[in-house]
C-alpha cells in the first residue's frame, strides 16, 4: 500500500519577496466571463489566465508607474530595461502563421500576495501566494498578465485585496536549443522548444522531454537543473494550444488561442503557486512504456497499446504534488481530445527556474535570530548592535557589539 502527501501551500523558511511594493494594493482577476467562468479568449493565452487589478478597477496610471518600478529587472540585463520605470516587461511575441500574440517571456517577473487583514474576505487561514507575472500592452485594462491564478474569482468583489512583494531573483522559463532563452518569434517560424513535465497528483517526480541535468546536458538547456535549485511549477492550463489557421508547422503551436484541456476558470489548481526545491536530478533505464525522443511518431489510432512516453528523465522536488501534470505535448498538432501522433509523449506543464536573488531576503528560522552572526569558533552569537541574549533575540538599546565597544574605547581614550 502507498499513499501521497502534499500541502496546498508549501512553507519556506527564507523569504525571498521581501521588498514591499509601498503604495498599491491589488487583486488576483481570473479573466473570464463572470456569468459562467468561461474564459475570455482575446488575452487568455499561454501564461495568461488572470491579471493584477486594483482594489477598485483596473491599475491607475499612477499604480502602473509604482508597480514596474518595484518590479524592476528581471533577466540580469539592465542594459535592455525599457520606460522611465528602468524595467523589462518579461514578455515574448509568438505568431501562430497569422497573428502574433504576446504571451509569457523567457523572463517573467516573480511575486509574492499577501492577503490585507482588513479585506472582508480575508481569513486567519488565507495564505499568501507567488505568481509570474508579465506586461501584455495589448490588454487594456489587464496589461499585468498572471500566469497561475489563487482563486477563480473574476469580479472585485469576489477577490482579496493584496499587499504585494517583489523579489531581486530571476525567474527563467526553462527550454532546449542553441538558444540562450525563449525567443521571439513574431516571425511566423518555430516557437523556442520549451522544457515541460508530466507527473501524478500525490508524487514528486516530474518527467521532462529533455534532460535538463547539468551534469549530462549543460550545453544544450537555456537553463540547467541541478540539486537544490528552485523551480516554480504552476498550474496554468494552457498546455494544449490548437494549431493556427495557416501555420506552417506544429512547431508554432504557442501561437494558438484555444486552450482545449481548461474550458473556464475554475478548473487549474489554485495552490500551485508554490517554490519548490530540486532534490534529484537523474535519467532511468527506458522500460516497456518509454519512448526515445519526444520527436518519435506514435500512432495509436489502430492500437492504443503502442503509446509511449518520454518518462527516463526525472526530477524531484521536495514536496508532492496536489494536481495532476498532463500529457500532451505543448506542440499538439491535434485540437480535440488526445492526440494520436508523438505529440502527446511527453508532458504540457512548462517549468520556470528560479535563482534567489543574493540580497533582499530575509530568513524565519536561523542563526542568532536574524540579530547577529555565529561565531563558529566559540559556537556563541556575536549580536548586532542593540541586541543580547544568548541568541541575540532580546532587544536593548544599551546592548553594543564587540565592534562598537572595540570603537567606543578607542574613542574614549583618544578624547
Amino acid at each position: 500500500m502507498s499513499m501521497g502527501v502534499h500541502t496546498k501551500v508549501v512553507g519556506e523558511s527564507v523569504d525571498y519577496f521581501a521588498q514591499r511594493c509601498e503604495g498599491i494594493t491589488v487583486k488576483v482577476l481570473a479573466d473570464s466571463s463572470n456569468i459562467d467562468d468561461t474564459w475570455m479568449l482575446d488575452n487568455v493565452r499561454p501564461g495568461s489566465l488572470g491579471y493584477l487589478s486594483g482594489p477598485d478597477g483596473p491599475l491607475t496610471a499612477s499604480e502602473m508607474k509604482i508597480l514596474k518600478k518595484c518590479l524592476g529587472d528581471s533577466d540580469w540585463d539592465p542594459d535592455n530595461n525599457v520606460e522611465v520605470a528602468d524595467w523589462d516587461y518579461g514578455v515574448v511575441v509568438e505568431n501562430d502563421g497569422v497573428d502574433s500574440h504576446n504571451m509569457i517571456g523567457a523572463h517573467p517577473h516573480a511575486i509574492k500576495v499577501v492577503p490585507i487583514d482588513t479585506d472582508v474576505h480575508y481569513t486567519t487561514h488565507t495564505p499568501g501566494s507567488y505568481h509570474l507575472v508579465w506586461f501584455d500592452e495589448d490588454a487594456t485594462g489587464k496589461e499585468f498578465r498572471v500566469a497561475n491564478l489563487n482563486s477563480d474569482a473574476n469580479d472585485l468583489s469576489e477577490a482579496t485585496e493584496m499587499f504585494l512583494y517583489t523579489t531581486k531573483g530571476t525567474v527563467q522559463q526553462m527550454g532546449y536549443g542553441s538558444e540562450s532563452r525563449i525567443a521571439d518569434n513574431s516571425s511566423g517560424t518555430a516557437s523556442s522548444t520549451r522544457i515541460v513535465g508530466f507527473f501524478d497528483k500525490d508524487t514528486n517526480k516530474i518527467y521532462t522531454n529533455y534532460d535538463t541535468s547539468c551534469q549530462n546536458n549543460p550545453d544544450n538547456n537555456h537553463v540547467c537543473v541541478e540539486k537544490g535549485d528552485k523551480l516554480f511549477v504552476v498550474d496554468s492550463c494552457w498546455g494544449r494550444g490548437e494549431l493556427g489557421v495557416g501555420a506552417a508547422s506544429p512547431d508554432s503551436i504557442f501561437g494558438g488561442t484555444t486552450l482545449n484541456a481548461c474550458a473556464d476558470s475554475t478548473v487549474p489548481n489554485k495552490d500551485s503557486g508554490n517554490i519548490y526545491t530540486v532534490s534529484k536530478v537523474y535519467t532511468t533505464v527506458p522500460d516497456e512504456n518509454s519512448a526515445n525522443s519526444p520527436a518519435n511518431e506514435i500512432d495509436i489510432a489502430s492500437d492504443i497499446t503502442l503509446k509511449r512516453f518520454v518518462n527516463t528523465n526525472v526530477i524531484e522536488v521536495d514536496a508532492s504534488f496536489g494536481w495532476q501534470g498532463l500529457h500532451g505535448d505543448p506542440e499538439n498538432s491535434n485540437s480535440v481530445g488526445d492526440d494520436t501522433t508523438w505529440s502527446d509523449n511527453t508532458g504540457v506543464v512548462v517549468l520556470f527556474h528560479f535563482t534567489p536573488p543574493q540580497e533582499g531576503t530575509y530568513e524565519y528560522v536561523s542563526e542568532c535570530s536574524n540579530r547577529g552572526n555565529c561565531d563558529r569558533e566559540s559556537a556563541l552569537c556575536k549580536c548586532f548592535s542593540g541586541y543580547t541574549s544568548h541568541d541575540c533575540s532580546v532587544q536593548n538599546i544599551l546592548a553594543l557589539s564587540e565592534e562598537d565597544k572595540a570603537a567606543a574605547m578607542n574613542k574614549k581614550k583618544t578624547s
